[in-house]
């Protein structure tokens, strides 16, 4: 194969083949790269010794390491070639990584650990918002400092910068600390030298409201005179109620497609929740909310917005700050909805356990921010059996 300049746009355009195959820089002589069929490509330097002995020099994985990077490793052992040093001798691969380390700029690693594990592992919407605080808060504060060369002074720098959005530290700590993790194990850094761990995230007060029985009342006689005197639109209502009755997620409701939904079998099939793909059972009220929706032929959703109604329902929030005034409930987030449903659960005799089925919480532990709930039944409960003990 001809010899091309190496840069990133060109190492990113080779495609592997069905066997390995190697392209030469047209630059820096002994300059290469190997493309293997899994994609991989590894960037080395090639000569011959005084022996006549073809040798070899790994420089690194592409991707792992940036094409810059490499071509300054690449210029300084063919410079030592053409002083009569024998590169191999003179700088093994062990003594090139640590330089690597120190060269690769933060903003270089996060762009590595965006492709490969942020735009793989995260939903789409989670990304959005989490790129938010990164070209906001991580890049600018981070990004021109040395990737090995990070330590917990700056992680604690950076937290005092931010020390008035406490909560915003808070997500960018998860996302730091992740990128250092998956740094020590691609070989940007060394081992068990993330320098988040140890630093404690601010402590956030858990906002939490939950409906009283005589509030949920008040709130559906105001969706019901919303919906006899046509002020909001059939499919923003449904998507209230459907939080009150079925305790699932906002993102869940509005993106319900009409082909998840079993009314028959009274069942929702969720294929893509924050959790993973899972079942919400329906009870009656969301059934008779389902059954009485419209469908339009042109649209594949349930609860059906945008323009000329052929997506979904996009923003409740401002209908949903008329209706909550309306039944003077201002403190009432739509996301305490859910809250609220796990509360009237618990109260009514479920257990943590059924509780986090019906939330489609991954793990039980999330589910355990209710157990108080739990607890001042029984605490009500031993009171009654209490008038007993006093001779009542």
């Amino acid at each position: 194969m001809a010899a091309f300049k190496f840069t990133k746009r060109f190492l990113d355009s080779l495609e592997s083949k069905v066997k390995p195959y190697d392209v030469w820089d047209s630059e820096i002589k002994g300059f290469m790269v190997t493309v293997f069929p899994s994609g991989r490509k590894t960037l080395s330097f090639r000569y011959y010794d005084s022996n006549k002995t073809n040798q070899k020099i790994k420089i690194g994985v592409f991707g792992n390491i940036t094409c810059e990077t490499a071509r300054d490793l690449a210029k300084g052992l063919a410079g030592d070639l053409a002083k009569g040093i024998d590169p191999k001798k003179n700088k093994t691969e062990v003594a090139i990584e640590p330089k690597v380390q120190e060269k690769i700029l933060f903003l270089e690693f996060f762009e590595i650990y965006t492709q490969k594990h942020r735009l793989i592992h995260h939903k789409p919407s989670t990304f959005k918002i989490s790129q938010y605080i990164v070209n906001r808060y991580i890049l600018p504060f981070f990004g021109d400092k040395y990737l090995g060369l990070i330590a917990a002074q700056d992680i604690l720098n950076f937290k005092d910068f931010l020390k008035e959005v406490p909560g915003t530290y808070n997500k960018c700590s998860i996302l730091l600390h992740k990128a250092f993790q998956l740094a020590e194990l691609w070989g940007y850094r060394e081992k068990n030298t993330n320098p988040c761990t140890g630093i404690q995230k601010h402590p956030e007060k858990k906002m939490e409201r939950f409906l009283k029985e005589e509030e949920l009342r008040r709130l559906e006689r105001v969706l019901e005179d919303e919906e006899a005197s046509y002020a909001r639109s059939p499919y923003i209502l449904g998507d209230i109620r459907m939080l009150m009755y079925t305790g699932c997620r906002m993102g869940e409701v509005l993106t319900l497609k009409w082909e998840n939904v079993h009314l028959d079998d009274s069942y929702l099939q969720l294929t893509d929740s924050k959790t993973g793909a899972r079942i919400v059972p329906l009870n009656e009220p969301a059934k008779r909310i389902l059954g009485v929706l419209q469908k339009q032929d042109d649209n594949l959703y349930v609860f059906c917005g945008g323009k000329n109604g052929t997506s979904h329902v996009v923003n409740i929030e401002k209908a949903w700050q008329v209706i909550r005034r309306k039944a003077t409930l201002e403190d009432v987030r739509l996301h305490d909805l859910r809250h609220s449903f796990a509360s009237f659960a618990i109260k009514k005799g479920l257990d943590l356990y059924q509780v986090a089925k019906l939330l489609g919480h991954k793990n039980i532990h999330t589910t355990t921010r209710y157990a108080h709930l739990a607890r001042e039944d029984l605490i009500k409960a031993s009171d009654v059996v209490a008038k007993i003990f006093e001779g009542k």
